[in-house]
């Protein structure tokens, strides 16, 4: 009877504790890598998540010393990870009769906010991956990307 019972507020706590190991491993903001390792590996770039926006950033990730918690291969992975209900993640509505009305969604391919047409007023709410205005837009959804210059000598 009492290993029934452990059993039941183990899956009672279990997505308790879970969501728990996930917030803190996403509130660690990562540091950018400044230099090498004494090994001499390199740096690679990836995503974390920033608490304070609510978004994934490039950052250089150099993990000299092991695995940084809040580092991620790519940005969807972040995001799922660190925010999985942004509406950054949902897939936009389509409109594709006579389109008039300009709005802004966010391309997770792309990881930019793009122009769309629609017929009606578009939908806009937490949920809704949608924007009135391109900047809201760019505010919520967009990367902070690291570019890369090189030169062909």
């Amino acid at each position: 009877m009492q290993l029934l019972t452990i059993f039941a507020l183990l899956c009672l706590l279990g997505p308790t504790l879970s969501t728990r190991a996930q917030e803190e491993r996403c509130r660690r903001r990562a540091k950018s890598a400044k230099g090498m390792c004494h090994n001499e590996k390199e740096p690679k770039l990836r995503f974390t998540y920033n608490p304070s926006t609510g978004k994934c950033d490039h950052f250089w990730d150099l993990s000299c010393d092991g695995q940084i918690l809040n580092s991620f291969e790519n940005f969807t992975e972040c995001m799922t990870a660190c925010n999985p209900d942004s509406k950054c993640l949902a897939t936009p509505d389509k409109h594709f009769q006579f389109p008039r009305k300009t709005s802004f969604v966010f391309d997770i391919n792309i990881m930019k906010c793009k122009p769309e047409k629609s017929l009606r007023r578009p939908s806009i709410g937490p949920k809704i991956n949608r924007f009135l205005k391109e900047n809201d837009c760019k505010k919520t959804c967009e990367p902070r990307l690291i570019q890369i210059v090189t030169s062909s000598g």
